[in-house]
């Protein structure tokens, strides 16, 4: 969250609008590469724990190919240097989402805090030291190397997980994770294809000033996640009571904290990018952030009672209105608020969908 406003006070937001094309390749086949990793490894690590070594090297070298199949599509649309640099940055995120489920099941929170400060810091000396010198090609070179020794380090603290009868692709993966593939692109859909509409239709300064006001409100849905991720294996082994009680319990939290967060998002921009929204901006933020905190367990529970299904299908309802609605409302001029409020649309008719779920059981 801090590498944009880094770049912008020592360069430009032309330098991180450009930058913004990679990002969002590298975003997008990322989704790919996970092929839903993490839900799906959670969900069979929870349901028998016995085989975790043998799942997580399984899914490692059947997910790895993918990772060549992007670099290779990458030497399409950007010079070599920058396709080489990209693969440099999809293997590291490679080996960082690997860990994922790892990091939740085994709770090794302290260790994962140590590897993202210590690569962030790593990240940001260079940064620092040459920010006279900061351009398109020197922050890919940067900021690839911190994900590749961010990812490596996430690897070695797993390696013990490595089984040698298990270093085989296993086909059948991506056909039990499917489901949890759709979903997980879905879900990235819903609340990222208006960036890339305005990445698309607009000039560079408000791409730049767009990405980071929707990786600002997508951090804050993320909170959600964070406080639940940690017992996802509690969620699939407690009874429906104890469960609704906790999405009762986020949903109210959500209340109080999504405005406090919208508050100090406003500080922020303000401060670091002149940006001073409008009460109606932040009432929009505010549909876009908050239904997250409480269709998030329905997710879960979904998921639990093997209905992947429905939740694709709810998040592909999501996806299309963003498209639709974004496109439609920068279209007719509404710029960043008219983009946010077609989000904000999409976010409301999935939060509807999930509740007539729970209503109709």
């Amino acid at each position: 969250m801090v590498t944009p406003f880094l770049v912008i006070s020592f360069s430009s937001k032309i330098v991180w609008g450009s930058f913004v094309s990679p990002l969002l390749y590298t975003l997008f086949a990322t989704q790919v590469i996970n092929w839903g990793n993490k839900e799906y490894v959670l969900r069979q690590f929870s349901l028998a724990p016995n085989k975790m070594k043998e799942q997580y090297t399984k899914i490692l070298f059947s997910r790895l190919p993918l990772v060549f199949i992007f670099a290779g599509i990458a030497l399409f649309w950007y010079p070599i240097p920058y396709a080489f640099w990209l693969f440099l940055w999809l293997f590291g995120r490679y080996l960082y989402h690997s860990a994922e489920a790892l990091i939740v099941y085994d709770k090794k929170f302290n260790s994962s805090i140590a590897i993202e400060l210590g690569s962030f810091v790593a990240f940001l000396l260079p940064v620092y030291f040459f920010q006279q010198r900061i351009e398109l090609s020197f922050l890919l070179l940067a900021y690839s190397l911190y994900q590749l020794g961010r990812g490596v380090a996430y690897f070695l603290l797993f390696y013990n997980y490595l089984t040698f009868p298990y270093f085989r692709i296993d086909f059948l993966y991506f056909k039990s994770a499917l489901p949890f593939f759709l979903l997980s692109i879905l879900g990235f859909l819903a609340s990222k294809v208006d960036v890339y509409l305005v990445n698309h239709i607009s000039n560079r300064v408000m791409t730049s000033e767009y990405q980071i006001i929707n990786s600002l409100l997508v951090f804050i849905m993320s909170v959600s996640a964070f406080i639940y991720a940690p017992f996802t294996k509690n969620i699939y082994r407690n009874n429906h009571n104890v469960v609704l009680k906790t999405q009762k319990t986020l949903a109210l939290v959500g209340l109080g904290l999504v405005p406090v967060a919208l508050v100090i998002m406003h500080f922020v921009l303000w401060y670091f990018l002149t940006i001073n929204g409008s009460f109606l901006f932040y009432a929009v933020a505010f549909f876009y952030v908050y239904p997250s905190y409480v269709y998030g367990i329905d997710v879960v529970i979904l998921f639990k009672n093997h209905q992947e299904k429905k939740v694709v299908l709810y998040l592909t309802v999501g996806a299309v209105a963003n498209s639709v609605l974004s496109a439609l409302f920068l279209y007719l001029g509404y710029g960043i608020t008219g983009a946010l409020f077609g989000g904000a649309v999409a976010q409301v008719f999935v939060l509807i969908l999930f509740r007539y779920h729970y209503f109709e059981k």
